[in-house]
């Protein structure tokens, strides 16, 4: 699935199309989208696979900042430099995937979903339960019996 397709790069920045051709300076409709919008896309899922599992369903936001990189590139890659309008895009659809990565913003398309690592802090099913090696306890009773583990390693090798 494409976050975004060459019409879409084409609206979101018109004069973009005169980029588009068979000129020696200019890139093909194919680079467009085999190189130039896959490479925003790989840029994209590299900032959003730490929060979803992707590719992600493709909604308004997605395409837009799919398309913005895309055009960045390619105004990178045939004029060397970027006019600041551009800059700012870009700058912004990196803001956007920041904001998707860390939670200030989600993405709520029916078909996406949040990659769930766990709860962000410990919790036991035993309660106020200490286990034998715990920073509560005295250091001395926590101490390991070697006569102990060598009795138990004796006993588990003979089986």
């Amino acid at each position: 699935m494409s976050y975004a397709t060459i019409t879409d790069v084409f609206a979101r920045y018109k004069p973009i199309g005169s980029m588009v051709g068979a000129g020696s300076l200019d890139v093909s409709s194919d680079d467009v989208s085999s190189i130039f919008i896959s490479d925003a896309e790989g840029y994209m899922n590299a900032f959003l696979a730490t929060r979803y599992v992707v590719p992600v369903t493709t909604e308004p936001l997605i395409t837009q900042i799919a398309a913005d990189l895309a055009i960045f590139n390619m105004m990178a890659e045939k004029l060397g430099a970027v006019p600041d309008f551009m800059q700012a895009r870009y700058d912004r659809a990196t803001s956007f995937l920041e904001k998707l990565t860390t939670g200030e913003m989600l993405l709520v398309g029916s078909g996406t979903t949040i990659v769930t690592t766990g709860d962000s802090e410990a919790w036991s099913a035993t309660g106020s339960y200490h286990p034998v090696f715990s920073p509560v306890l005295d250091p001395l009773d926590q101490a390991v019996d070697v006569d102990y583990v060598t009795s138990e390693k004796d006993i588990r090798s003979s089986d």
